[in-house]
């Protein structure tokens, strides 16, 4: 065995060396942010908490035992979610070689996952890329995964998420579906690769809830594969094995995603479709309002609810010349010229949906990052195929543009990671405060908050609090901010005896969020609401004060009951 792996390594050498060059500029980009102490985003430091809950206890907690301390009973945690802080925790166990839980070494590898994930799957591209249209495919593929923007953003350093490491089983999964309808044939083989793309495409479902973009996909993938076969007019064998290929992933994988998720995800995909495939005037009117049908404070409050169009250059740069050029040009010309190919609806498929979700909603932007590497890919191959044996000048002008597209993202994409500063490490106080709560308040203390927050105080405080990101309740929420608009110490310790604190803890760009405060204290959506607009150029009564904890100044507000912002107040 070993005779034959060294052989193996010989013969891939170059290979191989490749693959760890992708590697090394993917992890390179992402790794950028771990010159901080913490982690990036919000939600990350939830899932860092529910996977120490993991490493600390070899369980998970059926409640949450920080988050939601009024809830009667506990607030229920996620069904997504377990199979991430499992696996990161048990890849933690490993390469520590289960020495006791160390919190700071526990940082570090929440900083890393996400990391060498992303550099993971943009590897992962290059045998998919290789396995549909060759090397050079894959190559590009794996290269433009490795530095477009909006799919660097959810798999750099500190972005410890499930959707970090979701799409590994994605593309893992087409690459086994890919080998096994490519030759339209039905054997043992193709078999076995039916099954295990149905695995790994079950896998991103326990992982993470984008998975309902895989049906959307195959069916559209097979039903068009099958109409162009038919009007190719191919012998009906061929047509049948791509069908007995397809029912056997289809069915496993419906049959495991149901087990591991619930039958909720099959009226979440058909209604995704229905709700934006057909074009009717509801259809048009919710693709152009913000939030869609969830017109609630959440939609319009929000920021990834926000249209995507308008990031676009934010999030793709020069790149998104690819997903059109593709759509457009090379995937038909492909069609025209290679009639035995069975697998590019798959791509076709992947890069509209993607693209259309990423032009609905900010949050879908990082959806659109893997199909327009994808997109790079098919355009190169079909390029090189196009130019056959002309002259070297028509290809090495090719290599020239694509060399070119290469730096530019490069460029883009570590630029884009050097703007993304971790929020809790620019200088606003609250990195202090969380230590400094961590290390003198007492551990059962209760601390009434915002719940932007709330992901941080748990985690890095350690101490419960009344809501946090998931936004468990909207009721939670809008005492919180009815507190922050209450116009008396009375009218605003009424609203603390309901929740009866051990602190309050508040942050001062929320004076400059009245707007926002009063659409969840009145829980509407409406902006233009006059119990809204009178909070809009709301001037608080503030005073600046001393900062213990870090030396620095704080402002207090008498409009706010006469609390510290910032800074957290023990409540008499």
């Amino acid at each position: 065995m070993f005779a034959r792996a060294k052989a193996f390594v010989a013969s891939r050498k170059k290979e191989l060396f490749f693959i760890f060059l992708i590697f090394l500029l993917a992890f390179g980009i992402r790794g950028h942010l771990m010159i901080y102490d913490l982690m990036f985003e919000f939600d990350t430091y939830f899932h860092a908490r529910l996977a120490q809950y993991v490493l600390e206890t070899a369980t998970i907690p059926l409640v949450d035992p920080l988050a939601y301390y009024q809830v009667p009973g506990g607030a229920t945690l996620p069904t997504s979610g377990p199979f991430f802080w499992v696996f990161t925790a048990a890849i933690f166990k490993i390469f520590t070689f289960w020495m006791p839980f160390s919190k700071a070494a526990w940082i570090t590898a929440v900083k890393l996952f996400p990391a060498i994930f992303g550099a993971l799957i943009s590897v992962a591209m290059y045998f998919l890329g290789k396995e549909m249209y060759g090397k050079k495919a894959g190559a590009t593929m794996a290269i433009f995964a490795a530095v477009v923007p909006a799919f660097v953003y959810r798999t750099m350093a500190g972005q410890f998420e499930e959707d970090s490491l979701g799409f590994l089983w994605l593309v893992v999964g087409l690459y086994f579906f890919v080998k096994a309808v490519k030759n339209a044939e039905f054997n043992k083989d193709t078999i076995t690769n039916s099954l295990i793309a149905a695995l790994m495409f079950s896998l991103m479902a326990w992982t993470w809830q984008m998975f309902i973009i895989i049906p959307i996909i195959l069916v559209a993938w097979f039903f068009s594969t099958i109409a162009l076969m038919w009007f190719r007019k191919e012998s009906r064998e061929k047509m049948l094995n791509i069908a007995k290929n397809f029912a056997i992933a289809f069915a496993v994988f419906s049959v495991l995603a149901t087990v591991l998720t619930g039958a909720g995800w099959i009226g979440s995909a058909t209604g995704y479709v229905s709700s934006y495939l057909p074009v009717t005037a509801q259809n048009v009117d919710r693709i152009n309002t913000q939030g869609g049908d969830d017109t609630s404070v959440y939609s319009v409050t929000v920021g990834e609810e926000q249209f995507g169009f308008q990031f676009w250059g934010n999030k793709y740069s020069a790149l998104i010349v690819f997903p059109f050029a593709a759509l457009l040009i090379f995937i038909p010309y492909r069609f025209f010229r290679k009639r035995n190919d069975y697998i590019t609806f798959i791509a076709f498929y992947w890069i509209l949906v993607a693209m259309f979700m990423a032009y609905i909603r900010l949050k879908f932007t990082y959806v659109f990052g893997l199909p327009i590497a994808l997109a790079a890919g098919i355009t190169v191959h079909e390029l090189f195929a196009w130019t056959g044996e002309r002259p070297g000048f028509e290809k090495k002008a090719i290599a020239f543009a694509m060399g070119f597209m290469v730096l530019v993202g490069i460029a883009a994409g570590t630029f884009f990671v050097s703007q993304n500063v971790p929020n809790i490490e620019q200088n606003n106080g609250w990195k202090e405060a969380l230590y400094w709560m961590n290390e003198n308040t007492p551990e059962d203390s209760k601390f009434f908050n915002w719940w932007d927050e709330g992901h941080w105080i748990t985690f890095i405080g350690e101490r419960a609090v009344t809501t946090d990101n998931r936004n468990y309740e909207l009721e939670y929420n809008a005492d919180v901010a009815r507190f922050m608009l209450a116009g008396t110490s009375q009218e605003a310790l009424g609203i603390l005896e309901k929740y009866d604190p051990d602190y309050v803890i508040m942050s001062d760009d929320l004076l400059g969020k009245m707007n926002s405060l009063g659409l969840y204290a009145y829980k509407t959506a409406n902006r233009s609401d006059p119990r809204v607009t009178q909070f809009t150029s709301l001037a608080a009564d503030c005073f600046r004060a001393s900062d213990e904890l870090g030396a620095q100044t704080v402002l207090q507000c008498l409009r706010i009951a006469g609390l510290f912002v910032r800074q957290a107040h023990r409540l008499p």
